[in-house]
């Protein structure tokens, strides 16, 4: 709220513009009248200029009661640019987007990427196109590391201690369960923690809500498979996982193939499931499908697997605009050319063939180069350079 501020400060002057934090302790217990007495309050103590609209940022609105009336009825004057905010444990964007009746445009604000995180490091790399093999790219490496390991929320990005860092994201979890869906939802604590612990331990693989009806049941646990359906929607609704469907025309396929879990921060999943520090490919996959999260969405997102075959190769990820394929992307954890697997090879091959697109690419540790299959070319590009350039 306070950065968009400095930008309206540019062009608009200071008493045009109204912030209210609505979790103010003095502001509790407040309905749409004491809004418009705010408002009648705010012309009688800042002489804003009638030429220019008057902007509203408010913060935590959900604490309103009819906050919705209200905002509707203001914004249908033409008057007022209006910005505001929900947690998500009280307030999700989908009702947002129901109480104001498409009234509204709405943005998802991700954990830092890896851009992001570099800044709030206050770290400057030389240019990332003509990076060398010597300082300068061992500095980036170590920083990516850290990146894939604790992730890119704000606070444990700028907290040094590693320790630390383990404390917060433990916290960051404990407050998302409870608070987020627990709460929210009014669901079964028990079942929810173990649901939600086994689908992060298989993070980026393909997981169906059978295999873990089974799972959960070999540990005693009852619960119906429509109530795990349950809690995977609610895990996607407060940003928490991330399923994608295998690609394919049909509606059936879609729904009937596993899909493969991601989840919202790196750190996050780390700390729930530690053994992921064995598999650096599975934390940079995760790495890559958040970041594609952020560029391109959800909806544009798929995995590419053979029909029919249960050891068949497959594609990490599809990516689309609408009906049309654009990019067929692997993630690999490979320091040099010998390091890639050839079955990550052939399966970007076979897709390319089946799904009529020859963009591929291969994101990989620290190898950067061209493959030459056939007919088909494959851009191989360090993870590091892929955050930072695509």
């Amino acid at each position: 709220m306070f950065q968009l501020i400095n930008e309206i400060l540019k062009n608009i002057p200071k008493d045009n513009i109204l912030y209210v934090n609505f979790e103010h302790e003095r502001l509790r217990r407040l309905d749409a009248n004491n809004l418009e007495d705010m408002m009648k309050i705010f012309y009688q103590i800042f002489s804003s200029e009638e030429q220019s609209p008057i902007y509203l940022l408010l913060d935590e609105i959900q604490n309103v009661a009819d906050w919705d009336k209200w905002l509707r009825r203001i914004y249908d004057t033409g008057k007022f640019r209006i910005f505001i905010s929900g947690s998500s444990s009280k307030l999700s964007s989908k009702e947002i987007a129901t109480a104001l009746r498409g009234r509204c445009i709405d943005f998802t604000v991700f954990p830092f990427n890896f851009r992001e995180f570099l800044k709030a490091k206050k770290v400057v790399l030389e240019d990332v196109t003509i990076l060398g093999y010597l300082e300068e790219r061992g500095k980036v490496l170590k920083f990516v590391e850290e990146f894939i390991r604790f992730g890119g929320y704000p606070k444990v990005v700028l907290t040094e201690d590693y320790e630390l860092k383990e404390m917060i994201l433990k916290t960051y979890y404990e407050t998302i369960f409870y608070k987020d869906l627990v709460e929210r939802y009014r669901l079964d604590p028990i079942i929810l923690d173990t649901f939600l612990r086994y689908a992060v331990s298989c993070f980026t693989k393909q997981v169906s809500v059978s295999k873990i009806y089974n799972f959960l049941k070999s540990l005693g646990l009852k619960c119906g498979k429509a109530t795990l359906i349950n809690f995977l929607k609610c895990s996607e609704e407060v940003f928490f996982l991330f399923p994608f469907e295998i690609y394919s025309y049909s509606i059936k396929k879609k729904l009937q193939y596993p899909k493969k879990l991601y989840v919202v921060d790196n750190g996050i999943a780390r700390v729930l499931f530690p053994d992921s520090l064995k598999s650096i490919g599975r934390l940079m996959e995760n790495c890559v499908a958040t970041e594609l999260l952020r560029r391109v969405g959800k909806d544009n997102i798929s995995y590419w697997k053979e029909y029919g075959k249960r050891d068949g190769m497959e594609v990490d990820f599809v990516v689309r605009d609408g009906l049309i394929v654009k990019e067929l992307i692997q993630v690999f954890y490979a320091y040099g050319k010998d390091d890639i697997d050839r079955r990550e090879i052939r399966a970007l091959v076979k897709a390319s063939e089946e799904l009529k697109c020859n963009n591929l690419s291969i994101v990989t540790w620290d190898y950067e180069g061209d493959l030459k299959i056939d007919d088909k070319n494959i851009k191989c590009t360090p993870l590091w350079k892929w955050l930072l350039t695509s």
